[in-house]
């Protein structure tokens, strides 16, 4: 589905979908499982197939909001896992002190047993992610409420109801008892395009010794196709409130959009560093042949 960076948070959402097919003989819809849930079943075990261009690299920009602060963070994948960087900070540049900090920061992760750590926690996140989408299909009652043609593909439009019958097989799978919405599939990339979800009741996590998602938490997340067969979440949205370990509250209040998406060439993690502070001091992504 995405990579490791993309992972974050995904375990919290799931809702609407946009479903594209397109055969071309003069445009021709979709053919799609009389059963909506056959349809979410095969997009996900698509989802879940490891993409045919594995040993390819990005880089790309993610703004993220929340009530007191906005960042713009620019991201770079390398063999050994993610980095990013901090660019802005409520739309202004760093000052040299905050420069300095990013820069001690990330340099500890030229330490490969820190950078070997980091890798493992985002490998660790993604594994939890991937477990959250095979479950899917079995997590919720599915109906196809539409279809349309966008770009040639064949977008199919669901709503999903939890499945009384469904017995989550990881704790972060209960969050889908109690959250309904919708979803759009990509029938003709056969990937999740869109999901919107809502909580319609409150949820508890380990008999609410560990937490709960209070009633009302909503999320939204939206994956577009940057390169052949590479799927990216660019718009994620999540509203969420409850407590986790008893006493403490959580809030999650926060929008992230993810834009330009660019090929890089394979780095080291010190070349990856270099990439990243290039770019926060020419405000733009420093060219491929500086790696070469």
């Amino acid at each position: 589905m995405v990579k490791s960076h993309k992972s974050r948070d995904l375990s919290l959402v799931l809702a609407a979908l946009l479903l594209a097919v397109g055969a071309w003989a003069g445009p021709q819809e979709a053919k799609l499982p009389p059963n909506a849930t056959d349809l979410v079943r095969q997009a996900m075990q698509h989802e879940l197939k490891p993409p045919e261009n594995q040993g390819e690299y990005f880089a790309w920009r993610t703004r993220t909001v929340k009530p007191n602060r906005t960042t713009l963070k620019q991201y770079v994948e390398t063999p050994e896992g993610l980095l990013a960087r901090v660019l802005t900070v409520n739309d202004k540049p760093l000052s040299p002190e905050d420069r300095a900090k990013e820069d001690a920061r990330n340099n500890r992760l030229l330490d490969p047993k820190q950078m070997q750590q980091k890798h493992k926690e985002q490998q660790e996140d993604e594994t939890r992610t991937k477990r959250m989408v095979a479950a899917l299909p079995d997590a919720f009652i599915y109906q196809y409420v539409g279809t349309e043609e966008k770009n040639g593909h064949t977008m199919a439009n669901l709503k999903f109801t939890p499945n009384p019958d469904f017995k989550p097989p990881t704790r972060e799978s209960l969050v889908f008892q109690g959250m309904e919405g919708t979803m759009t599939i990509d029938a003709t990339a056969m990937h999740l395009a869109k999901i919107d979800g809502t909580m319609v009741k409150d949820v508890s996590i380990g008999w609410g010794i560990i937490g709960h998602l209070d009633k009302g938490g909503h999320f939204v997340v939206e994956q577009k196709e940057i390169d052949k067969d590479n799927w990216q979440i660019t718009t994620m949205r999540l509203d969420f409130s409850g407590k986790a370990l008893i006493f403490k509250s959580i809030r999650i209040d926060e929008t992230d959009i993810s834009t330009d998406f660019r090929k890089v060439p394979s780095m080291t993690v010190g070349q990856a560093l270099e990439f990243l502070k290039k770019t926060d001091q020419n405000g733009a992504l420093a060219a491929k042949e500086n790696f070469k």
